[in-house]
């Protein structure tokens, strides 16, 4: 009886989880839903069906590792993929696994730079490529996303529903994204904490 009820409390606590997860999940894309914006409808539909895309990708990687988390590499390969060749873009770091509640911000993040990159910076053209590095820190994981080929690189006149996501995403993680428009290419710096 005594291992009975512990499965049925094991059982309990996981739906219990589930439920918070996919009620977290429906916020956010009713957030996607109602603040992204475009020109038009095919640009909006575009842009609203990435973003879900990507939020699906992170679920998919937390849910491969019974929802202890994901490989770095893995949420990075998986965004990158989605929008570019493999030969546009290049990654390289530590073996880590992420904390669950990591994955689908770090995701979103490198979703909304690699978008940004195919459409204004080095993804839109064929000789652009991005690098992608991150490193173990005292204060956790340091990433570094780096375009070079691309287009000249101007910063934004006004800050966009993307850049204001990033930031946002970027507090979910315990960090501030740094952006740097210089002359070769976006530059990105920001950590995700122990």
């Amino acid at each position: 009886i005594t291992e009975q009820k512990r499965t049925e409390q094991a059982r309990e606590l996981l739906m219990r989880e589930v439920d918070h997860r996919a009620r977290n999940v429906l916020a956010i894309v009713q957030s996607l839903v109602t603040l992204t914006k475009a020109p038009d409808l095919p640009a909006y539909r575009e842009t609203l069906l990435g973003r879900v895309s990507s939020l699906a990708r992170a679920q998919g990687s937390l849910a491969a590792r019974n929802w202890e988390g994901a490989a770095v590499a893995d949420v990075l390969a998986k965004e990158l993929s989605a929008i570019a060749p493999s030969e546009a873009y290049r990654l390289e770091g530590p073996a880590h696994t992420l904390k669950p509640e990591q994955v689908q911000p770090l995701g979103m993040i490198i979703h909304e730079l690699a978008t940004n990159a195919a459409k204004h910076g080095a993804l839109s053209r064929e000789s652009g490529r991005v690098s992608l590095t991150w490193r173990s820190t005292p204060e956790g994981l340091a990433f570094e996303w780096r375009e070079t080929g691309g287009p000249p690189v101007q910063p934004p006149t006004a800050r966009g529903f993307g850049s204001r996501l990033i930031a946002r995403l970027g507090q979910q993680l315990g960090t501030e994204v740094h952006m740097e428009w210089a002359v070769g290419g976006l530059y990105v710096e920001f950590h995700a904490p122990h």
